[in-house]
């Protein structure tokens, strides 16, 4: 039986690992960017919902999935923790959930841990 040659990639010093190197840091670049949009867009959206004091369910959970999706910029999670803590009192089951959705995408091991105590309460 024949043994299978490993796929190695480019390795460092390479030109195409250099060149993957920068294709990389290119995107990182971008996401960061697009991520402090991201901020600059919703920061008027989210006040406007707490100052106007919206009831609006749809409206409210519409903006925290749109948050969901920049959620790994500071700026943006600081927006979604500001609406989670305005929505709390309208909707404690709703606000929770989103809090795990959170969790989920973007601190996963946390998610797991509270997922692991949860199963520990109901026992």
């Amino acid at each position: 039986m024949k043994k299978k040659k490993a796929v190695t990639g480019p390795k460092k010093g390479d030109p195409e690992y250099d060149a993957l190197i920068e294709d990389l840091s290119e995107i990182a670049k971008s996401i960061i960017a697009l991520g402090e949009t991201a901020a600059k867009a919703y920061e008027p959206i989210v006040s406007d919902l707490i100052n106007s004091h919206c009831k609006d369910h749809m409206e409210i959970q519409r903006t925290m999935d749109y948050l969901l999706d920049f959620g790994g910029n500071p700026a943006v999670l600081q927006l979604f923790k500001k609406l989670c803590r305005y929505y709390f009192p309208l909707d404690p089951a709703a606000t929770s959930d989103y809090v795990g959705f959170y969790l989920e995408q973007w601190e996963p091991e946390k998610y797991k841990k509270m997922i692991k105590a949860q199963k520990r309460k109901k026992k």
